[in-house]
């Protein structure tokens, strides 16, 4: 089972609140396969939302944002960089990496990873 974009949206995971918010938006027809955000990660097919890159080619700016690192550092988020928005990333989040499989259907709400989990094994059949 593929689920780890439902496992970004949990209160658990690091991933920015607009990060978040657009995966609850989001479906299977709304996610892109993609090489776009290359930078860093050259030649790497990924799956993204449509909208991030989109807005990523929207902007003529260079850098989209700031990343701010847990020792108290920063470092600039470039346009089409592969890394994803945290919580303490700064600046254009919808033009950053929102990677995003098509099992972005499922996501409906931010909660608990526990409840995912409870929820994905309510759905199996273990005869």
């Amino acid at each position: 089972v593929r689920v780890g974009t439902r496992f970004v949206a949990t209160v658990e995971s690091n991933a920015h609140p607009a990060y978040v918010n657009a995966l609850v938006a989001a479906n299977a027809d709304d996610t892109v396969l993609t090489e776009a955000f290359g930078v860093g990660w050259p030649d790497a097919p990924h799956r993204v939302l449509a909208s991030a890159v989109a807005a990523a080619e929207a902007t003529e700016h260079d850098v989209v944002g700031e990343a701010h690192r847990p020792d108290g550092t920063t470092a600039p988020v470039p346009r089409f960089g592969a890394s994803l928005p945290t919580r303490d990333t700064t600046g254009d989040i919808a033009a950053m990496a929102l990677y995003a499989g098509t099992s972005v259907g499922a996501v409906d709400r931010r909660q608990p990873a526990a409840e995912v989990v409870a929820e994905l094994m309510s759905e199996l059949d273990l005869r």
